[in-house]
Formats: C-alpha cells, structure tokens, sequence
C-alpha cells in the first residue's frame, strides 16, 4: 500500500493543487493530512473544501484550532499569524469553520499514527526540533511509526529503549522495525528548509520506506493572493525564499 502524508498547507491552494497532482499520478492508495490547513495563506476555503471534497483525513493542526476557537489563541502567537488567524474567520461560513473544530488531534492507523506537533501533551503545540524535543515527543508517541507537521521541515526521529533519542534532516530510507520511529512531513504550503518547493512524504507499507516528494508550483499566483487580501507582506516574500 502507498500512502501520502502531507502538512502545514496553511491556505496556499496553488501549492495543494500542484501537489495533489503528483500524489495522483504516484498512484497512491490514501492521502492523509498532519494539520493546519489555513493560516498564512490566502485561500483557506478553497483548501478547506479541497481536502473536503477528496474526503481527505485530516489531524487539527494550531491554526485550524486558533481560527476554528480564537480565543484559545496563545499570547505568543505572533502579531501576523494573529492577524491571518481573524482575517481567516471572516472567510469561511459556519460548515467550514465547524469542520476545523471537529479535526481530531491524531488519527491512528494500525502501526501508525498521524499528529500535527509533538505527542508530548503539555506544553501544547511543541516543536520537534531537537534531539531533546524528539526524546519527550518518544515518551508519549503510541506507534511505531509516526507522521508529523509543525516544524515545516522535513524530518527524521529514532529512538530505541535505552538510547538517546536522534532527529535529522529527512532522507529517503527503509525504516528500521527495532525502534520508534518519526517522520516530520516538511510543508505544502509555507516550507522553511530553504526550499520553496512544496514538501510531502510516501511512505510504502509493503516495502517499509519512506520516501520526499518535492513539487514545484506558481509561487508568484500564491504571492498574489496574499498581496490582494491585504495580508503581511513578508507572509508573500517568505514563499519565495522558502523560509
């Protein structure tokens, strides 16, 4: 079986269409989404109603739960993010909004499981972004197998009883079956490893791998819908840098 994982698409349907169609011509089984389909961007409906209309399972990611419930938005949340977030409500109707609220926070799928952030609990919405966060997310993933978003890079995690935990940069590779293993699935729709290619992970249950696609899309076209909805300019530069 062939499955795509992808993330953080964060309302960039320039980046979600040309990345559905790779997956659909890798003839893949199943499509499941890590989280924050809105945010930043500037067409949350149309991704929304996307993933929707595919009937694609999706995990609650940060921003889908600040825009679905803003008043659990963090005060750390930073002023353009903030902004995006209130801007974003304003621009999908009841159904939409109602569908964020209902995202479950893991889907989990015989060996694996699919989370947007860390699976350590508290504090919310952890960033696995060191060896030291990779061994608290270990503590609680259920799973041998774990696919996550957040940090929008992609991302590999080991850990084995009594060693120390390891997180690397991603690599196409056999996954080892003697230990816990976490893939950090990169970003369709805002990726920050450099990269402005939009980022997704296959993983082949029958060959055990896992295995990037990266896919290039209009970026300019996204760039323009953030400009024309007024939102931060540096959300459109960013894009272009990847970052």
């Amino acid at each position: 079986m062939r499955i795509a994982v992808l993330g953080d698409i964060h309302a960039n349907v320039d980046a979600l269409w040309a990345m559905l169609d790779v997956i659909d011509r890798q003839g893949v089984d199943a499509i499941y989404c890590a989280g924050d389909v809105v945010g930043y961007g500037a067409a949350p409906g149309e991704c929304i109603n996307l993933l929707i209309g595919r009937g694609i399972p999706c995990v609650q990611g940060n921003h889908d739960h600040y825009v679905a419930r803003p008043e659990r938005m963090s005060t750390q949340v930073r002023d353009e993010a903030a902004q995006v977030v209130h801007w974003t409500r304003k621009m999908l109707d009841d159904y939409q909004l109602n569908w964020l609220d209902s995202l479950p926070m893991s889907l989990e799928l015989g060996d694996m499981q699919i989370c947007h952030a860390s699976c350590q609990p508290w504090p919310e919405w952890s960033y696995v972004v060191s060896a030291r966060r990779a061994a608290m997310h270990f503590l609680y993933q259920k799973s041998r197998l774990c696919f996550t978003a957040h940090s929008h890079v992609p991302l590999l995690g080991f850990h084995k009883a009594g060693r120390t935990a390891t997180l690397e940069f991603f690599r196409n590779m056999v996954i080892p079956r003697n230990m816990a293993v976490m893939v950090g699935v990169g970003a369709v729709g805002q990726p920050r490893d450099d990269d402005s290619r939009a980022c997704a992970i296959l993983y082949n249950t029958t060959a055990n791998t896992v295995s990037m696609l990266r896919v290039k899309y209009d970026v300019e076209a996204a760039q323009k819908r953030i400009r024309d909805a007024g939102l931060p300019e540096m959300l459109a530069q960013r894009l272009g840098r990847g970052q």
